[in-house]
């Protein structure tokens, strides 16, 4: 190899080391697009020893075209109460492209129950809580504005839930962002064909989401969160014994006039669920009472519990034992006739999952 072919593939080599030192871009997002990067090659060398005139390359340049890539993640599901209003799901969405963009905005069911009163809010302090009057009610693309290239919109899907939903019960909400051309509502869209030279193309680089139809490269993206319904499940049944009558006593008694018989409702909370707060039972005999076909008894005694005269009614709160409550209104959460007329009422019990609550009274065949 002659000496001046020597110089000019030792030069190159020192070129090519030193393009492969220059560090890259510390952000994900990269060079922002529309950016121009020029460059020019120079080769030094010698002649007998005798440096002689660099040679120059021509300049090339080129003009970096517009990723776009957008991700959606789920941040937090929630765990609802039936009848609960303005319940959370929380996301973010993130401009992982080069440009800044907006975003069109959808929430959508995936699967399960249908929440009510379906809305999205930028989570404006960042709290993962919706709070009305600081969190800003998205409209379109316009409400947030543009995003900047590594940008961060933290969101909230806020719902109300329906007042049956069952305990267990799931509603799987999809968030969908639409990459929107800055400052427009246009929705943006893929350069087709080559590369266009000195003008910003178009490329999607997003992955597919959880959303049907929403595929890789397609401009958009979107992920699920969960709301799971956490309810009571309360059963009441209610039988009747007949506890004695005025000529067979406690054997074998049957239904004659003079008869007693115990009423027993019972209210159980299902496994697995919520604890039930505020349980009220009312037990009207107001028909029977007033046919004149039963009397209420004012004391209470089946045999296994007994109440004295003016406690008619035996109460087990959950605790597998019963309690003798007073008749009359004396703030013990039990009274007949009057906190409605002809009705045995019993308040102030609280059910856990698996708990059950009874109470008992007796009522006189007239």
């Amino acid at each position: 190899m002659s000496t001046i072919r020597k110089y000019v593939f030792l030069a190159l080599l020192l070129i090519g080391a030193m393009t492969i030192m220059v560090p890259q871009h510390a952000l994900a997002a990269g060079t922002a697009s529309g950016t121009t990067i020029s460059n020019q090659a120079t080769v030094n060398y010698q002649v007998g020893g005798i440096s002689q005139t660099a040679v120059n390359s021509n300049i090339t340049s080129f003009v970096v075209d517009n990723k776009v890539n957008v991700t959606v993640a789920q941040v937090g599901n929630a765990t609802v109460i039936p009848g609960s209003t303005n319940q959370v799901l929380v996301y973010t969405v993130t401009n992982n492209g080069n440009t800044p963009q907006r975003y069109a905005l959808s929430a959508t069911s995936n699967s399960g129950i249908t929440m009510n009163n379906v809305r999205i809010y930028r989570d404006t302090n960042a709290n993962g809580n919706y709070d009305a009057g600081t969190d800003t009610l998205y409209v379109d693309a316009s409400t947030f504005g543009d995003i900047a290239a590594d940008g961060v919109l933290r969101l909230l899907i806020v719902a109300d839930t329906p007042a049956g939903a069952t305990n267990g019960q799931t509603a799987v909400y999809n968030l969908m962002a639409t990459t929107v051309n800055a400052g427009t509502l246009v929705v943006t869209t893929q350069t087709a064909g080559a590369d266009t030279p000195g003008a910003v193309d178009v490329v999607f680089a997003d992955i597919a989401g959880s959303a049907t139809g929403d595929v890789a490269r397609d401009g958009r993206h979107s992920t699920t969160a969960t709301y799971t319904v956490n309810a009571a499940t309360l059963t009441v049944t209610k039988t009747s014994a007949v506890y004695s009558d005025p000529f067979n006593g406690t054997t074998n008694p049957k239904a004659i006039p003079g008869a007693i018989v115990t009423y027993t409702v019972t209210i159980a909370n299902a496994a697995g669920g919520a604890t039930a707060t505020g349980v009220a039972i009312t037990d009207s005999l107001a028909t029977e009472i007033t046919a004149g076909h039963l009397a209420f008894n004012t004391l209470f005694n089946d045999g296994v519990n007994t109440c004295a005269a003016a406690q008619g009614i035996a109460v087990d709160p959950g605790t597998g034992t019963y309690a003798c409550r007073t008749n009359t209104n004396d703030g013990d959460g039990a009274d007949w006739n009057l906190s409605a007329a002809n009705t045995v009422t019993v308040t102030g019990i609280s059910l856990t999952a698996g708990q059950t609550a009874r109470i008992k009274f007796q009522a006189i065949v007239q």
